[in-house]
């Protein structure tokens, strides 16, 4: 299938800048301020975090690399178009680093600049502010439902490390994970980095409450969704560099907030497809908050012909075919064997048969297709 999918490999970048770049400010309000940096892109200043589309959190490099080149791109420009089949699937990290051996400690971890980093499984906890709080049942079963969503759907699996150690006993690295925690009902809304930081360490996942419909839960857990999928790697719909063949954006209507939602990034896209109306990534047509809009009975943006647009609570078929396309099924071991899970997804959401999946397994393992006995860990959400 032609490439042309909807959404960004990107994840936080190694080196901090020695200060902010020169960015003047727009706007200013009790919690946040909106700033245009050199070139063009109004990002938002919450406390000292930087966000883009109001919801994707900014490493100090990505902030430079926006400020200077106006993309997300890193010193070589290079996207994967593949998983990454280098990294442990339960730690994130080169494989020789967990097989110990001698002279392989994995500095890229560090001294990586390349910003496009994928996960193997997505390794997550869940942080104290949902651990401690009176609801943590009903927080981590709408989280649970999430993850399980998106796990049924596609190749992505998760690792639950909550209570597991955050360094590598043996190199003293911080392993790479989210940590998932609910921050109530701030302005500052759910946020999440975007896609897996490779200098390792933790990166925050917030959920505000409207991430946390009245119960019953239902199926209304479409934030949380959307959100991991962020952490994944995946963008805005409305973000895409090609969006103006497909959608008017009412930039009359829309406030400083309001049109640093529609910011359009036009490289290091990785995307499938036309654009996808029915995308979790997407926003609706209206909105009700007037901080993004003068007149709420008015749309931020249609499809061309005018039609509103209605974004979609669950993942789409292309949302899947990103998703399938970058990762594959692993079942969490303590060993560095690399089993698939038993329904694989090749990269146009079909299931592979049986001896398909067995042959890639072998491509994985040097031609072994069966796994040592005794290796799998637990891994319940």
């Amino acid at each position: 299938m032609k490439r042309t999918s909807i959404l960004l490999l990107a994840s936080l970048l190694v080196f901090s800048c020695s200060k902010n770049p020169e960015i003047d400010t727009e706007i200013k309000s009790e919690n946040s301020e909106f700033v245009t940096l050199k070139s063009g892109i109004i990002v938002e200043k919450r406390g000292d975090e930087y966000i883009l589309g109001g919801d994707m959190i900014l490493s100090p490099m990505q902030l430079k690399a926006l400020d200077e080149k106006g993309n997300l791109s890193g010193e070589d420009g290079k996207t994967k178009d593949s998983p990454d089949t280098t990294i442990h699937p339960v730690f994130n990290i080169p494989v020789a680093a967990v097989e110990k051996k001698e002279g392989t400690l994995p500095r890229n971890l560090g001294m990586n600049a390349d910003p496009y980093r994928l996960w193997a499984m997505v390794r997550f906890t869940y942080g104290p502010s949902i651990l401690n709080h009176p609801n943590k049942d009903y927080f981590i079963n709408g989280i649970k439902l999430a993850l399980n969503h998106i796990q049924d759907n596609t190749n992505v699996r998760f690792y639950n490390a909550t209570g597991q150690p955050t360094v590598d006993p043996t190199w003293g690295f911080a392993y790479p994970y989210i940590e998932i925690n609910y921050v109530g009902n701030l302005s500052a809304s759910s946020s999440s980095h975007i896609g897996r930081r490779p200098e390792g360490g933790k990166q925050e996942l917030k959920l505000a409450d409207f991430a946390f419909p009245n119960p019953p839960f239902d199926n209304d857990y479409s934030t949380i969704v959307h959100e991991l999928c962020h952490a994944i790697g995946m963008m805005h719909e409305q973000n895409r560099p090609d969006r103006d063949q497909y959608v008017s954006i009412k930039t009359n209507n829309l406030t400083t907030k309001g049109l640093a939602q529609f910011t359009k990034v036009t490289t290091n896209y990785s995307y499938f497809g036309a654009y996808d109306f029915s995308s979790i990534m997407g926003y609706d047509s209206y909105t009700s908050s007037t901080d993004h809009v003068n007149n709420t009975s008015l749309p931020m943006y249609t499809k061309l012909n005018g039609d509103p647009i209605v974004s979609g609570t669950l993942l789409s078929g292309l949302d899947r075919i990103w998703l399938n396309n970058y990762h594959l099924p692993y079942i969490a071991r303590s060993d560095v064997y690399r089993e698939l899970a038993d329904v694989v997804y090749d990269g146009n959401n079909n299931i592979l048969t049986p001896s398909q999946r067995l042959q890639l397994q072998a491509q994985l393992n040097n031609g072994n297709s069966t796994p040592p006995a005794g290796g799998r860990i637990p891994n319940d959400f």
